[in-house]
This record gives C-alpha cells, sequence and structure tokens, in this order.
C-alpha cells in the first residue's frame, strides 16, 4: 500500500494493472481510479475485461462502513462505475467484484481532494440519522450538498448567480440533483431556473421558469411539478397569488392549480398583501391521494388541493381554513414545510412553525387531524433547546424510528430529537450560513 500511496500524490488518474484474477469470463484489468475534476469528493473508477462481463466496486474508508456501487446493467468490456458519499481529504479503498461469480480485484486506494474555499465547516454532537442529507447552504458561498450524519460534505455544486436555492432533491432514477435556482430574498425573478446536475460530475442542464417560488416536487414519470408565483390585477393593483406548475420530460408545461381558483381576495385577504397575497412556500405531493399539498405564508395555512381537479380539499390554518383548532391546540404562524403523517390515509399533520410561539422562537407542532369532525388537535411540539428562531424556510420530518429531524434552516442548525423532545444529534453550521429545505435519502444509488 506504501507504493499505492506514492502513486497517489501525482495526478489525480492513476493505473494499476491487474491481471490474473478470477476467470477468463471477466477478469479486471487495467483498474484506474480518478478524482472528478469538477466535484472533490466523487471518485470514478474504470476497468477492462477481455469478455463482456458486469461488475462493481465495493469500497470503504476508515470511518464509513463498506460500500458498494450498483451492478453494471449490460455485459461490458469496457467497464465504469462512481463512488459516492464519501469525504474530502480520505483514503478511499476499493476492489472491482464481477457479478458473475462473485471473485474481487486486488484491493487499491485512492484518496480524494479537498472541498473548495468558501465552504463552510460543519459540527456535529451526537449519533445523526441512517441517511443522507440533501440541502442547500446559502451564505458567503451558495451550494447545493449532500451531507453525512457525521457533518462531511460528501457532494457539492456551486452556483454564483444572484439566486436563492431553497429546495434542491436527487432525482428519483438517483443520477442527478434537481434545485431551483429562484427568487431573490422572496422577491421572484423572470431569470429562475429548475436546474439539474449529474451526481458524477458530468454535466448540468436547466429549465427556464420564470417567477418560480420556494419549492417543487418529480413526479415518478420524471415530471416536476412547481410553486409559480401568479400575480393578477384586484382593486386596480397587483396582487401576488400563486399556482402550481407541472413541467414533463419534453418541456412542455401545464397549470394545475391557481390560488385564485379557490380563494378569492375579496374574502380572504390574508395578513401581507402588499408583499404577496398567499406567498406559498412549500410544497409536497402525497401519491396515494394524487394530491397536492400547499403552504401559505401569508395565510398562515395549509391547503390540499386534488391534482386531477384542481379542488381545495381541506385549509388548515388562520385564513380560509376549513379545519378548526380545538381548545388548547397552539396554532402555527408563517410556517414553512410540513409533512402529513399516516400509511395510506392522512390522520396528522407536521408543520414547522416559524413565528408562532411566544418570542422570538420557532418551533414544531404535530396535529391529530379528525375530517369528520373537521378537527386539529395539538398532540406534540417540540422547542429547541436553546431555542433558535428561524424567520423563513424551516422542515421538520417524522422519520420510521419515530424521531424527528428538524430542519431549522435560518438558524443553521439540523436536531435529530426523540419521542420526548430529547437531543439524539445536533448539527450546526458557520455563522452566516443558513440551510434551505432538505430531503433525507437513503441511498446515493438509485435504478441503474
Amino acid at each position: 500500500m506504501r507504493i499505492y500511496e506514492q502513486l497517489s500524490l501525482l495526478p489525480a488518474c492513476l493505473l494499476l494493472a491487474c491481471g490474473g484474477e478470477g476467470d477468463d469470463r471477466g477478469s479486471p484489468e487495467h483498474i484506474a481510479a480518478e478524482v472528478d475534476p469538477a466535484i472533490a469528493t466523487v471518485v470514478h473508477v474504470t476497468w477492462t475485461t477481455e469478455r463482456p462481463s458486469r461488475g462493481s466496486v465495493e469500497y470503504r474508508t476508515s470511518v464509513e462502513a463498506d460500500a458498494v456501487t450498483p451492478i453494471e446493467p449490460r455485459a461490458v468490456t469496457e467497464h465504469s462505475r462512481t463512488l459516492l458519499g464519501l469525504a474530502e481529504d480520505t483514503e478511499v479503498k476499493f476492489r472491482i467484484v464481477t457479478a458473475h461469480d462473485g471473485g474481487a480485484s486486488q484491493e487499491h486506494s485512492i484518496r480524494t481532494g479537498h472541498l473548495p474555499s468558501g465552504m463552510p465547516r460543519l459540527s456535529v454532537d451526537g449519533s445523526g440519522p441512517e441517511a443522507w442529507i440533501v440541502v442547500p447552504i446559502l451564505g458567503a458561498t451558495a451550494a447545493v450538498t449532500v451531507i453525512d450524519r457525521n457533518g462531511n460534505i460528501v457532494w457539492y455544486h456551486q452556483d454564483d448567480r444572484a439566486l436563492d436555492f431553497t429546495r434542491a432533491r436527487l432525482s428519483l432514477d438517483g443520477k442527478s440533483l434537481f434545485y431551483n435556482a429562484a427568487s431573490i430574498s422572496g422577491e421572484t425573478s423572470d431569470a429562475s431556473e429548475l436546474v439539474r446536475v449529474e451526481l458524477d460530475g458530468s454535466g448540468s442542464s436547466s429549465i427556464p421558469v420564470p417567477l418560480l417560488a420556494h419549492d417543487f416536487v418529480e413526479h415518478a414519470d420524471g415530471t416536476l411539478a412547481t410553486l409559480v408565483a401568479e400575480y393578477r390585477d384586484f382593486e386596480g393593483s397587483e396582487l401576488r397569488g400563486d399556482s402550481i406548475v407541472e413541467i414533463d420530460e419534453s418541456g412542455t408545461s401545464r397549470k394545475v392549480w391557481s390560488a385564485w381558483d379557490c380563494f378569492d381576495p375579496a374574502e380572504v385577504l390574508g395578513e401581507d398583501p402588499e408583499h404577496g397575497w398567499t406567498f406559498a412556500n412549500a410544497l409536497d405531493y402525497d401519491a396515494k391521494a394524487d394530491a397536492y399539498i400547499v403552504g401559505m405564508r401569508n395565510f398562515s395555512s395549509i391547503v390540499k388541493v386534488s391534482r386531477s381537479s384542481g379542488e381545495c380539499e381541506w385549509v388548515l390554518g388562520q385564513f380560509g381554513s376549513t379545519l378548526k383548532f380545538t381548545e388548547g391546540s397552539a396554532r402555527f404562524l408563517h410556517q414553512h414545510q410540513f409533512q402529513l403523517l399516516g400509511d395510506g390515509n392522512v390522520d396528522g399533520i407536521l408543520v414547522f412553525d416559524n413565528d408562532g410561539n411566544p418570542g422570538n422562537e420557532s418551533r414544531v407542532i404535530e396535529y391529530a387531524l379528525d375530517f369528520d369532525r373537521n378537527e386539529a388537535r395539538e398532540v406534540w411540539s417540540y422547542t429547541a433547546d436553546p431555542p433558535v428562531y428561524s424567520f423563513v424556510l424551516g422542515e421538520p420530518e417524522r422519520l420510521e424510528s419515530g424521531s424527528t429531524f428538524v430542519n431549522w434552516s435560518a438558524a443553521g442548525q439540523m436536531d435529530l430529537v426523540d419521542e420526548s423532545g430529547a437531543a439524539i444529534w445536533k448539527l450546526n453550521t458557520n455563522l452566516g450560513y443558513v440551510f434551505g429545505f432538505h430531503t433525507l435519502e437513503k441511498s446515493l444509488y438509485g435504478d441503474d
């Protein structure tokens, strides 16, 4: 290994001949490893075989458990796999495994590069979730990132345009990452886009979508649905409502819902019409119900929308609500993200409450929803210790274990707490950096 370590000090690509291992159906030869020139925590491994075969790469570091890439989808003689989920400046040991007989090459290694200057350093206390955190980071440097449970940035893409990036999601096929280059401090932009970046660093593309808002989702068929501001005249003034626009894989777009179809500003004006009537700021999709759930900041309300008809099925909150809060239940104010709870049938909702708590303290509230009585009853809440305040963004997520992941976005903090509210794990970023909305992913590899 000392010889290899000396070679790893040479240029990023190294070449090692590895003949004579396995049988002649697919013995790996000419094994090469290269750190991606654009993403210093991504490694590409290539090899050749005399006859077509399929293989994968097993790899490990000193701090992470063994990992393996997906097996190649087709038998070939020129092979390539990408290693993901690696920390910066870390030795990675790997070997090629052939699919037909389980044979493996000798072990080799390569060291990852360093993060670009200006990327924040993250601190962690406790044991984090068994998941990858996909999240934009905004501050002196703007980037979309993937973070591991130890607080390492294991993937990144920097973007220096003068726009905010509030949501990043892995594509459902696992090959790329989407993010929205959207508003400027809440003000919509004609230059906004949905951007797709390949995880292997091979390139990026974008879809122009003027007036993008904070959030979007991807459907199973590749259709993207996003919040878009929609301005109309009201009593002689331009008033900002919001809509949901779907964009299919061909680039064709269609509006599937408008706040103007469900609400009338003459009857439900909200609380800050000068800065946006509804000001939608969060979007989820319930596949079983084929419905969108939309958060509206200036209504302090959340609405469920039928995807097929565009009808508003129920509203929970301060303005236009069809559900009432039971006596003693706290009400949320200027909420952002949320999570519907229940297996198949909605029976609860977890809400990130930005401003409803007295003082500058944000919190998470869980409600049980009773649609027979049209009631919402508070059953659980959590405030950080010490308290933190996120004046914008923020997202809660209930995990299968029963613990709750809380992203305090504007405070630059993430928490994992158990059912009693006791802290299990805490992640913080440098002062001056904030997190966008997050998604938690069990794997960085999709179908291959």
